[in-house]
């Protein structure tokens, strides 16, 4: 059977001005006899019925696409009820016992109550930060206190003040005021102390990294020799430099150069120190090129310490980490999990206050080499002061 055209092009063909007799012809030969063939309407109703197909296909991708949202809304609420039943099933009551856990009994450096508690857990911030950031005279003074009492100062009868001189003159000699001074035959310190004679006062190893220690155990040594040579200064200072045997052995200042020369620029600097000391408390009595290089020697070396504690407490801020992590990854109850999911990230704010303490560590060495870079231009220009005196 013969197709016959369908609405669109039947009518363009008819619209055609060439369209010849025998398409027509060939358009109506189907029918015979007295039938009437209403060709406007037969279009009409194949342009209805075409355009009733369109829409059908329209609303078939209408109809899957919404079953295909049904779906993905069923599966989001099994979902949320999978979640709720997991809630509800565990009630989330481990999660206050996992963030005890976590944040440590306050015992070891992994609690956070020492690793980001308001007191920095560093053995050296005291000295770059807090109360124990004191100048090397600050130093001097405090502990001439704490010994004025001792019994060799009683023995050679020197007031605090006299006591506070002779120390500060004995470090003067000994190490210029630098905290880190060593010599050839290991006395380390602001008072060169030998690691012998560490030990025999207490002090050793801790006074390599406290200034505190060094000056007070000198004076407790110093003492000992007063006491021990009957408060005579100059036999107790020759027995500092060259020890008690050899004062002893010799009844008196040994003949070696360097305890002849200590023995006699040690009481020097001592008068110098105590015309210029006008109480126990005095301050500006060092030289301040002298100050200068010795704040920051106190500074680089507290520094020094702080920087190499901070391997103890990124290590202990990574082990909390890592125990966040393996606990977040382990549970099974969705709501301790995204709390401690809320821990973590609360860890990790936590964090900043070491990298601030780190930046405010490495800052103040730099303030202090500044300032003893300062000091030392200024004796430079004073000593290089040539302007004539007017002499009336």
């Amino acid at each position: 059977m013969r197709r016959l055209a369908g609405p669109t092009a039947l009518v363009a063909a008819l619209a055609a001005p060439t369209a010849s007799p025998a398409f027509l012809g060939g358009l109506f030969g189907g029918f015979g006899g007295g039938d009437v063939f209403d060709l406007r309407a037969w279009v009409q109703r194949e342009a209805i019925l075409e355009q009733g197909t369109d829409d059908l296909a329209v609303q078939e991708d209408r109809r899957m696409n919404a079953t295909t949202m049904l779906k993905i809304e069923r599966e989001q609420l099994a979902a949320l009820d999978r979640i709720l039943a997991s809630v509800s099933a565990t009630d989330g009551s481990g999660t206050p016992l996992a963030i005890e856990e976590l944040e440590g009994d306050g015992t070891t450096l992994a609690s956070a109550s020492l690793l980001y508690g308001p007191e920095d857990p560093n053995p050296a911030a005291a000295r770059l930060f807090g109360d124990a950031n004191v100048t090397v005279e600050e130093l001097i003074i405090q502990v001439a206190k704490d010994t004025a009492g001792y019994p060799g100062v009683s023995a050679a009868g020197l007031s605090p003040v006299q006591w506070r001189c002779l120390l500060q003159a004995l470090i003067w000699q000994e190490s210029r005021f630098q905290v880190g001074a060593r010599s050839p035959a290991a006395a380390f310190g602001l008072t060169q102390i030998i690691p012998g004679t560490a030990q025999q006062l207490g002090i050793y190893p801790e006074y390599y990294k406290d200034p505190y220690l060094q000056v007070e155990g000198g004076a407790r040594y110093l003492s000992e020799q007063l006491q021990a040579f009957g408060g005579n200064v100059v036999f107790a200072l020759a027995a500092y430099n060259a020890g008690p045997g050899a004062v002893q052995k010799y009844g008196g200042v040994p003949p070696f150069s360097e305890t002849q020369h200590y023995v006699k620029v040690i009481p020097a600097k001592y008068n110098t120190y105590l015309a210029a000391v006008g109480g126990i408390d005095a301050l500006g009595t060092i030289d301040p090129v002298l100050l200068a290089g010795a704040t920051l020697s106190l500074t680089a070396d507290a520094a020094i310490i702080y920087a190499g504690h901070t391997d103890a407490m990124v290590a202990a801020a990574a082990e909390r980490l890592r125990s966040i992590v393996t606990r977040i990854r382990l549970t099974a109850d969705a709501e301790e999990a995204m709390s401690l999911n809320t821990y973590a990230r609360a860890e990790i704010a936590r964090l900043l206050v070491i990298m601030v303490r780190l930046q405010a560590a490495h800052t103040q060495p730099l303030s202090a080499e500044q300032v003893a870079l300062a000091a030392t231009i200024a004796a430079e220009r004073d000593y290089a002061d040539f302007t004539l005196e007017t002499l009336e």
